[in-house]
């Protein structure tokens, strides 16, 4: 590989909007939302929800878009796909970017979590449901928008797009989820096991209660996931060497994995083994669950995603009534959902662009 591919390449394997926050970029804004009853019992206190808007709500509010980040993201994984004359287009759409429950990041005042609240290790442990509630709450109770054009999300954002579609289902026209979805292979819960485990045998964990965040503990933890970010094929081809592998993952740390909180990340994972759409309230299993579903749904991926095989999203599909899927082909896999190839970003735009026109007229029509 030449030197000036190799500087091109790894300057596109940076995360989506490198995390980071622009000083020509919407500001940031806190909502309280006062205690936080959980599903489980218990509650979270004097809940805050960080998010930003890009666009205009308008006059009927029938034009708002709400976006879900990643595990151990923020309200910027959506930035590569956010702004004038992009899929979600800030000049048609007024769309909401929040900080999930429990964000993990270190470097901006976030929504409620473990540390930030103060509580550490006697927070209340929260669910995805919980965490979907809360964005749900931001919404209607800070922003008072009763109903959402579409709700999409990158990864465990597109998990919450579909719980949420279960949960509320008047809540929203359509659900865009992008690389992720109800139904996910039994690694993704090995990984969950794997990455608690590196966190409770870190020297400076300290059963939770340290004062001095261990950095590297959390950006261990997180980089369990790695190998299933992209295709085997994708690795062979952008990371071929060991110094390849460093700016890689230095990129990546500047940006993710060492901006963790290493106890918002222990809770986060928690969160991912306490519940999901299956044993949703009221329904016997996930198939009811997603045949319950009202939204249409658009599901992006890439048929080669290792967390998310294939078929799993095309049983999804044809459980949602009104559901269907745009494939991106590309070896990027699990990690088309964030930029990391031009050419699937640019397919996944026209994608969501056309179904957004889609669920206009439609409700033109209606109207």
């Amino acid at each position: 590989m030449t030197k000036l591919l190799r500087i091109v390449t790894l300057l596109l394997l940076a995360p989506a909007g490198a995390y980071c926050h622009t000083p020509d970029q919407p500001p940031h804004q806190m909502a309280v939302l006062g205690d936080l009853e959980l599903e489980e019992g218990g509650a979270i206190p004097n809940l805050r929800m960080s998010y930003v808007t890009h666009g205009k709500l308008n006059s009927t509010k029938s034009n708002a878009i709400l976006f879900l980040h990643d595990l151990g993201g923020n309200h910027h994984s959506g930035d590569h796909l956010i702004g004038p004359g992009k899929a979600l287009d800030s000049d048609k759409y007024f769309i909401i970017c929040v900080d999930e429950l429990g964000n993990s990041q270190t470097t901006f005042e976030h929504s409620t979590s473990p540390t930030n609240s103060g509580l550490k290790m006697r927070f209340p442990h929260y669910k995805g449901r919980d965490q979907v509630n809360a964005g749900y709450r931001l919404v209607t109770q800070a922003l008072r928008i009763p109903r959402l054009l579409a709700v999409t999300g990158v990864s465990s954002g597109a998990d919450q797009a579909v719980q949420m579609a279960v949960s509320h289902p008047d809540f929203m026209e359509a659900i865009i989820p992008i690389s992720g979805g109800a139904l996910w292979t039994t690694d993704g819960v090995g990984f969950t096991g794997l990455a608690l485990s590196v966190l409770e045998s870190c020297s400076g964990w300290l059963g939770g209660n340290y004062e001095v965040n261990p950095v590297k503990c959390a950006a261990d933890a997180m980089m369990i996931f790695v190998p299933y970010f992209y295709t085997r094929e994708w690795w062979e081809q952008h990371i071929d060497t060991a110094g390849a592998y460093t700016k890689w993952r230095n990129t990546w740390g500047a940006h993710h994995f060492d901006l963790q909180d290493a106890r918002d990340v222990y809770y986060r994972q928690v969160a991912n083994s306490r519940g999901w759409v299956g044993d949703t309230p009221g329904f016997n299993g996930w198939p009811a669950a997603l045949r319950s579903i009202k939204a249409r749904a658009l599901f992006l991926a890439s048929p080669y995603d290792h967390f998310v095989p294939r078929q799993l999203y095309e049983i999804q599909v044809k459980m949602i009534p009104q559901g269907r899927i745009s494939w991106v082909d590309s070896t990027a896999g699990h990690l088309v959902c964030c930029d990391a190839d031009a050419n699937a970003t640019r397919a996944m735009s026209e994608a969501i662009t056309a179904f957004l026109k889609e669920l206009m007229a439609q409700k033109k029509d209606k109207n």
